[in-house]
């Protein structure tokens, strides 16, 4: 009897497996990622699309951190294809207080070849536990 239900739950997994291996070999990851470190720190990531296998460039993130290990500053840039170049495409630059945190958001700018003016602010709270709430959002 334990001989019998063993085998049926070994097939019964065997198929699973079968189905869940073949769900992914026909169906892979439509975005795979590429994390760039600095022992323990993250420093640039970089996306890419998966067209039937074929990868191709699509965003890169690269990172700042302060002296304590906290980002300061977060970039991003698309992939332009006809140019083959990344080209900036936003950024963020966070500041660090005692009792907030700052997050300033900028768009690059083609005609001025510069990041605008922060575009949006947002500033968070931190309590006594250092949990993090909004405090303010500006445009």
């Amino acid at each position: 009897m334990k001989t019998n239900v063993f085998c049926k739950v070994m097939v019964m997994v065997a198929m699973v497996m079968a189905s869940v291996m073949g769900v992914h070999a026909s169906n892979p990851a439509k975005y795979v990622k590429n994390d760039e470190m600095n022992g323990e720190l993250l420093v640039a990531k970089t996306i890419f699309r998966n067209e039937e296998g074929h990868l191709f460039r699509h965003l890169r993130y690269t990172y700042t951190y302060d002296n304590e290990g906290r980002v300061i500053c977060k970039e991003a840039s698309k992939w332009d294809g006809a140019k083959e170049v990344w080209t900036p495409y936003f950024k963020l630059n966070v500041a660090y207080t005692n009792d907030a945190i700052e997050v300033n958001y900028a768009r690059w700018n083609d005609r001025s070849h510069a990041f605008d003016q922060a575009m949006e602010k947002n500033t968070y709270e931190l309590n006594d536990g250092n949990a993090v709430r909004l405090l303010a959002s500006v445009r």
